[in-house]
């Protein structure tokens, strides 16, 4: 009787010829060989199927399966309950994976027990306007828990994760697409740490034609859902971090000018955390995360603004969502009611 692979990865692909090689030969040629490789074709009608038809009959651990076009979480749910391996690894068809990532990171999930969903920095590319720089990408579980209120700290094609866990969620749920990723990760934390390694093992390329491309803006309206959802779990489980271990985290990535946008992106983050403590009604608690805001990101005029709100114990979310395809920025404003204390909360007062 066959062993198990250690590993199963899994890649929808759809209409993906122009890019499917790169990324195929990227897995195959991983230092870890103990995988195998599940590919979904999604209803393809250029040379996908010729591609891959070509690939598997040179490698039987590619497995190939064949579908109507259903999109990706169709895709994907349907590749994992073919996986036979209790770590699933995901890669996208137009991505890069280095030679040693599938390696590291299986050590790293077999060396860590507790880890349920294992990321990778990776280098950023832009179809347009090229090298972004590196993905924001934590190795810290308590910062990627917080980050997660904000946006993802996780590119999707780089990370694996424990397939029994994977189950326990439900998979990717198609009410949260087309931001179906960053939903299962949110679910994920209540099972054990969110950790990535910080060595660069791959690129993720942006491009306009990429289901991440086309429904940017639907993306970040799901995410804005999203964000509640994890900020509500985080306030009931006590997890809104301590600033002090946060400014001691992050002193090792600030100090990367590849992270340029990084404390930009965590003042915000402090900023839409100060307003949501206002909205639970923890006045006192929310203060320092505006004063944090403010004196990380000068250009955050609405730490301030809320500094002076919650004085008549209101607060402004304020979002900025730079639509890259149309060079727009979005700004949505609304005021939260603060809420009188419950007797449980007011430990956070």
């Amino acid at each position: 009787m066959q062993n198990s692979p250690k590993i199963s990865v899994i890649m929808p692909v759809y209409n993906g010829e122009k890019h499917l090689h790169t990324s195929m030969k990227d897995i195959l040629d991983q230092t870890f060989r103990d995988f195998e490789f599940l590919i979904m074709n999604d209803g393809s009608t250029d040379r996908t199927t010729q591609i891959l038809e070509a690939y598997a009959k040179k490698d039987t651990r590619i497995k190939i399966f064949t579908q109507k076009n259903r999109g990706v979480v169709a895709s994907l749910n349907a590749l994992a309950s073919h996986a036979k391996a209790d770590l699933i690894a995901r890669m996208d068809a137009d991505d890069t994976a280095y030679p040693q990532r599938l390696e590291l990171q299986y050590h790293y999930m077999e060396k860590h027990p507790q880890t349920v969903l294992l990321g990778a920095t990776y280098k950023t590319f832009h179809e347009k306007w090229g090298f972004r720089g590196l993905s924001d990408t934590f190795a810290e579980d308590f910062l990627n828990r917080w980050f997660l209120t904000y946006n993802s700290p996780f590119v999707h094609s780089s990370v694996m994760f424990r397939k029994e866990v994977f189950a326990a969620c439900g998979g990717y749920w198609k009410s949260e697409s087309p931001a179906e990723d960053y939903g299962l990760w949110i679910r994920m934390k209540n099972f054990g740490n969110l950790e990535n390694l910080q060595t660069v093992l791959g690129e993720y390329h942006f491009r306009f034609g990429s289901t991440s491309g086309k429904n940017f803006r639907k993306q970040v309206n799901a995410r804005n859902k999203l964000n509640k959802i994890n900020f509500e779990e985080i306030y009931k489980n006590n997890q809104i971090p301590d600033l002090k271990k946060v400014d001691e985290a992050l002193e090792k990535y600030s100090a990367n000018n590849q992270r340029r946008n990084l404390i930009s992106n965590f003042s915000k983050l402090a900023c839409l955390t100060g307003c949501f403590l206002v909205e639970k009604g923890a006045i006192k608690r929310a203060i320092p995360f505006f004063k944090w805001s403010w004196a990380h990101g000068k250009d955050r005029f609405d730490a301030l603004l809320n500094l002076a709100l919650i004085r008549i114990k209101r607060s402004m979310y304020f979002s900025a969502d730079a639509y890259v395809k149309f060079r727009t920025a979005i700004i949505k404003i609304r005021w939260f009611k603060t809420k009188k204390t419950p007797a449980s909360q007011k430990h956070y007062s």
